[in-house]
């Protein structure tokens, strides 16, 4: 386990230095500059969101502050470090949760080689958003799980949620989870803790000045479609009544039509979280053998529906794909490996080479390429969908105990 260990830091570490400063003509787009820029705001004394705007959660913000306290004065250094590490913490926990399902060798390289190559596949957004901050806590929230180490599942999925709001939507499938592995009041605890955990990242900005700390929320509940999001693809491809516009940090598509994709992207959102927790307490009632590849599956496919059906599909979100969509089992884990690949290279592709086009002069090949894009995501929700299975133990007796290796 050490060497496989280390060689998995050793790969992430390699790769991200090969991106970073030899295959990557590297520059700074967007969102570290946001981040670097809230890092001064704050050490000059000013209060998110009560001085000065800004969409990410409270302890987001810690991040970036923090990020800016390393010595040398080189923001983007650091925070490309800081993801560095975060991209290795993720692999490792691909490692962790690979060997708990008992992956062999083979898929659990792979597994590793995907996550380690992702500055390459994805390019050099990796870099410079902090969304590997997120799969980092959440893989290690899935390994806490499998080891029924419910205290700190809990609190790692209260760190993620803290970070990106988001994982919310997991708090159905770790509650089913929780019920299965433990029944009794355990599962409600842990969903009060997680609520006063969030509330506590938050109270003191409340308290300071409600109203402009509400503008967090409101701001991704008001913002329109996103140009990358499935239902914006359509409407171009289609070409349907929309306007394209530049707001809420990004560039949308509003009008009557796009307003009702973003609607009922919505309303699908919440009915695949539902239909996900709904699949996943049936399989888990029947008592599987592969019980712990239930839970992952219901993390990644959760995970993959809030990327698939968000009004905003930023290209970054491909990582929160990681490490969950990777270690599925039989022919079902390699086409959701392959979807995930592809997509994040058609990711690239558009962003940032042809993204200008797209926006400035409407061109039609990084709309297609977004819409291939967007059916490969749905092809891994299909592909992770929860599915258990019942074999027959050595001893001739179906079911049995859930195969988490103790």
């Amino acid at each position: 386990m050490r060497r496989a260990t280390a060689l998995t830091i050793a790969a992430c570490v390699g790769i991200w230095v090969l991106a970073r400063w030899v295959v990557f003509d590297f520059f700074q787009l967007g969102d570290t500059r946001v981040y670097a820029h809230a890092a001064r705001m704050m050490d000059a004394g000013a209060i998110p969101y009560v001085d000065f705007d800004l969409e990410y959660p409270p302890l987001a913000t810690g991040l970036f502050w923090l990020v800016g306290q390393v010595p040398g004065g080189d923001y983007p250094l650091a925070f490309s470090m800081a993801m560095m590490v975060c991209l290795a913490a993720t692999a490792l926990a691909g490692l962790a949760i690979a060997r708990r399902l008992g992956l062999g060798r083979v898929r659990t390289a792979t597994v590793i080689g995907v996550i380690a190559l992702t500055p390459l596949i994805l390019g050099t957004l990796v870099q410079t958003r902090y969304d590997l901050v997120l799969s980092a806590l959440l893989g290690w929230m899935a390994v806490a799980a499998l080891h029924d180490r419910f205290g700190w599942a809990w609190t790692l999925l209260t760190l993620a949620i803290a970070v990106k709001l988001v994982p919310v939507l997991l708090i159905p499938v770790l509650v089913l989870w929780h019920l299965q592995r433990r029944p009794g009041r355990g599962a409600l605890i842990g969903v009060a803790g997680s609520a006063v955990g969030v509330a506590l990242t938050f109270a003191p900005f409340f308290a300071i000045a409600p109203t402009a700390t509400w503008r967090l929320f409101a701001y991704h509940l008001d913002r329109p479609a996103e140009v990358e999001s499935l239902g914006a693809s359509i409407a171009q491809l289609v070409g349907l009544d929309y306007l394209r516009v530049q707001s809420y940090g990004s560039d949308n598509v509003t009008g009557a039509v796009a307003d009702a994709f973003a609607a009922l992207s919505t309303l699908l959102l919440a009915v695949a979280v539902a239909a996900v927790a709904l699949w996943t307490w049936r399989a888990l009632r029947r008592g599987p053998d592969d019980a712990g590849a239930v839970l992952v599956a219901a993390l990644a496919a959760t995970l993959v529906a809030s990327v698939l059906l968000g009004k905003v599909i930023s290209p970054q979100y491909m990582v929160w794909l990681l490490p969950f969509v990777l270690v599925g089992a039989g022919r079902w884990g390699r086409v959701a490996i392959a979807a995930t690949v592809v997509a994040m290279a058609l990711t690239q592709l558009v962003f940032p080479p042809l993204f200008s086009s797209l926006t400035e002069r409407g061109a039609t090949l990084p709309v297609w390429l977004l819409f291939a894009r967007n059916v490969l995501v749905v092809v891994v929700l299909i592909a992770v969908w929860p599915r258990c299975r019942r074999t027959t133990s050595r001893s001739g007796v179906r079911g049995g105990t859930p195969a988490v290796a103790r």
